[in-house]
């Protein structure tokens, strides 16, 4: 993902809706110098606050990371390097989108560093669109990992291993002491 144009995106958000940076730091409770950086492309974001602002303007996080596309091809493709990434280092976390962000499946390649982790705050809409979905299903290429769903206990799954949890997953989290990776499939809701 360039930097730069997430920036412009961000600042365009922002301008459209007719608000300062300050009532934004308000709202989000992320600092304005701070999202100014972002704005101008002089700072990475990390995945938490991404997806807060998107929640916040009410927009897909694929629209942010990738910009809205229109057209409908009977096959579309995306070719190597054409794919978003967002990268938060913060959270030890990459993810390599696959696909765009109209399609109803959202395929996507995670990178966990050990201890990564992405969690889902009660209410944070765009957050739950990363991880929560009608079915989500899970591969994991490599490492090991917890996946908690529903408030329910942790299932730890490793290299090879299969997951389809339903009604989305609340909290994933590398355990394994060395990179992980995992293919992540998600199917959209409606609505």
């Amino acid at each position: 993902m360039n930097r730069t144009d997430l920036g412009t995106r961000l600042r365009a958000l922002r301008t459209e809706r007719g608000l300062s940076l300050s009532q934004l730091e308000s709202a989000t409770k992320i600092s304005s110098s701070f999202l100014s950086l972002v704005e101008s492309g002089k700072s990475d974001i990390t995945i938490s606050r991404l997806l807060r602002l998107a929640d916040y303007y009410d927009v897909e996080l694929g629209d942010l990371v990738e910009g809205s596309r229109v057209g409908r091809r009977t096959i579309e493709v995306v070719r190597e390097g054409e794919g978003s990434v967002l990268n938060s280092p913060g959270e030890g976390v990459v993810a390599h989108f696959l696909g765009h962000a109209r399609w109803q499946l959202q395929p996507r390649i995670s990178e966990y560093e050990p201890g990564g982790t992405v969690d889902v705050g009660e209410g944070e809409q765009a957050v739950r669109e990363m991880l929560h979905h009608h079915e989500l299903f899970i591969y994991v290429i490599a490492g090991t990992f917890e996946i908690t769903a529903h408030g329910e206990e942790p299932v730890k799954v490793k290299a090879g291993d299969s997951v389809l949890v339903r009604d989305g997953a609340d909290h994933v989290i590398n355990v394994g002491r060395g990179k992980g990776r995992l293919v992540v499939v998600g199917v959209a809701t409606a609505g």
